[in-house]
């Protein structure tokens, strides 16, 4: 299959798209996608397929999955009124194809913290036990200042 045709450049897509219906009417639908599905929700959902004639949709969280399930048959209207194809429902899953997803470093047990103890304020401490707990904190402050 040849990407030139007639003197004219194809492009990769409608290079697939002609060996590949479906494929094109997946191409059709995202070129449109923000308009069908609206600015917000396109940007945290991508149509990657179209099978036994039902819309498959990824999300980038489960709550987006299931926003596109509640909004599955004004999905299906409005693929019919802007791209003119007739679907008999909408399917979403969370995740990406390909990408990973980005593992976000582990919270820190405890965050740092000044501390600002005057030692001669804790000596006023009548309460060995408390004196003792705030020497202890004060110790700890200058520890995380190092």
């Amino acid at each position: 299959m040849g990407v030139v045709e007639y003197g004219r450049m194809k492009t990769i897509g409608e290079a697939l798209a002609r060996a590949d219906k479906n494929m094109a009417r997946v191409m059709k639908i995202r070129s449109r996608w923000a308009e069908i599905a609206g600015e917000v929700l396109a940007s945290h959902t991508e149509p990657v397929l179209i099978k036994s004639s039902k819309l498959h949709v990824l999300c980038d969280s489960p709550a987006w999955a299931q926003q596109v399930g509640l909004l599955a048959g004004n999905i299906v209207e409005r693929v019919k009124g802007v791209v003119g194809l007739k679907l008999s429902g909408v399917e979403a899953s969370f995740g990406k194809p390909g990408r990973p997803r980005p593992q976000r470093p582990p919270e820190p047990r405890t965050a740092p913290f000044k501390v600002d103890i005057d030692p001669s304020d804790i000596e006023k401490v009548r309460d060995p036990k408390l004196a003792d707990l705030l020497r202890q904190l004060a110790r700890a402050g200058r520890e995380n200042d190092a």
